[in-house]
């Protein structure tokens, strides 16, 4: 199995476009400290559009669900423009939950897991369906919150025993 998510976060592209026009006009505009000032805020505003466009659209992630001496393992590829690599690696058989991420998951495995380290492996940031994995480490556990289409999420699901 093999799942790549489009990248179709809209909000997100307006919010950076705007922030990399907005900095590239208040560079400049204005003189003396004016300038100065103005010329500050739109580097920050310049900085913040271009972190966010490389965070988020240059970066797409694969969730790879590949048969390995046996067992079946979960990757994540991250490619950030031509360069990847993977970034998460566990055998499906450590997969101790898998559900649907929404407002409160987060806190409620925080309450159910003693120590759990939690993950954002999303290149959709506002739009998608995203889903939790939780899976079992050597004495704590990793969350891991991903984008899948429903065949993918009911095929790891599946595999929890």
């Amino acid at each position: 199995m093999n799942y790549s998510p489009k990248h179709n976060d809209t909000k997100m592209r307006a919010v950076y476009g705007m922030l990399i026009v907005l900095g590239l006009c208040l560079t400049s505009v204005g003189t003396g400290v004016v300038r100065a000032i103005l010329m500050s805020v739109g580097l920050v505003c310049l900085s913040i559009g271009l972190y966010l466009f490389i965070r988020y659209d240059m970066t797409t992630f694969t969730y790879i669900v590949m048969e390995n001496e046996g067992r079946l393992d979960f990757y994540i590829d991250r490619v950030v423009g031509k360069r990847g690599s993977y970034v998460c690696y566990y055998p499906i058989s450590d997969l101790a939950l898998a559900e649907k991420y929404e407002k409160g998951t987060k806190k409620r495995l925080y309450e159910k897991y003693d120590k759990i380290f939690v993950y954002n492996y999303c290149h959709n940031r506002l739009r998608g369906e995203k889903y939790v994995l939780v899976f079992e480490n050597d004495g704590y556990y990793d969350g891991v919150i991903v984008e899948l289409d429903g065949v993918c999420f009911e095929y790891l699901k599946n595999q929890i025993k």
